[in-house]
């Protein structure tokens, strides 16, 4: 398969390549792609050529297809994702779908074809719900992770980078990987991988979400506490409160927290998940300062 800036940077003129078209020597397959006469197209030189055709990588169900996880196929035509959503790319060779955001992060070359990565596969797939049935990416993820595709902290980490920026599928893909995790005793997979971390280490568990009342008044609900040490734990993902709204809120709870005499302690996504060892220590120098206190 060739494309027309293929072509023309072989130094073939419009004109010559109109007359190998005429003369079938190529054989158009989409707006700018072509394939040689003697060739013949097999799933994988079809979702290829509607990669070079739409300027696309493999996505979707056709990158599921291609990363080999059961109960996909290629398609027909084949779904590519496209990171440029005002482009027209109504085309027969492609059903397309656009993005404006696709990072390196979530791009791979499986059998000589650009795809999205896994993560960003399944993540796509739970876009796609109800079309695609919940119980097929529910199925789709067991599957990735049975093979070794993917594991469910680096599928968090996706979740996590991708939820900011807005995207379809949340929902779906969370509700999916917090009951993988073994139900809803937190509030979310870090927070259960927060607990997992201490118990790792050998510390007693803090007391989950928790609710800080003073005077009988409720001041405030907490991921984690340690009502001996007065200390509190909380663990932030990729989407923080923002507006001066919510900063001026999560401030004045601060405030009232320490004026109640709690320590709080903040352990974002990274340190929980890349530096556990880093996270343990300061909540030991934490507990046993409260403690000496």
């Amino acid at each position: 398969m060739v494309t027309r800036a293929d072509l023309h940077a072989a130094g073939v003129t419009k004109h010559q390549r109109l007359a190998l078209v005429d003369e079938g020597s190529l054989v158009p397959l989409g707006r700018r792609t072509y394939r040689h006469a003697a060739a013949q197209l097999d799933d994988r030189g079809r979702l290829l050529a509607a990669c070079l055709d739409t300027g696309g990588v493999a996505s979707h169900r056709s990158a599921a297809w291609l990363h080999g996880l059961p109960g996909f196929v290629a398609g027909h035509p084949p779904e590519v994702l496209v990171a440029s959503p005002h482009a027209d790319y109504r085309v027969d060779l492609a059903r397309v779908h656009t993005t404006t955001w696709l990072p390196t992060d979530d791009l791979v070359e499986t059998a000589g074809i650009p795809c999205t990565s896994v993560a960003r596969t399944l993540f796509g797939l739970a876009a796609l719900v109800p079309e695609v049935s919940a119980d097929a990416v529910r199925g789709a993820v067991d599957d990735a992770v049975r093979l070794h595709l993917a594991t469910d902290k680096w599928l968090w980490w996706r979740l996590e980078k991708l939820r900011c920026r807005g995207r379809n599928g949340v929902a779906v893909f969370e509700t999916i990987l917090s009951a993988r995790s073994g139900g809803l005793v937190t509030e979310s997979w870090l927070e259960r991988e927060f607990l997992r971390v201490l118990a790792a280490a050998g510390l007693a568990l803090p007391i989950c979400q928790a609710r800080i009342r003073a005077r009988g008044a409720f001041v405030a609900r907490v991921d984690f506490l340690y009502p001996e040490a007065c200390v509190i734990i909380e663990v932030t993902g990729a989407i923080g409160h923002s507006t001066p709204a919510q900063r001026a809120a999560d401030a004045r709870r601060r405030n009232r927290l320490a004026r109640l005499g709690y320590l709080l302690l903040e352990f974002t996504f990274e340190q929980v998940v890349q530096e556990p060892a880093v996270v343990v220590d300061e909540l030991l120098m934490s507990l046993a300062e409260r403690v000496a206190a």
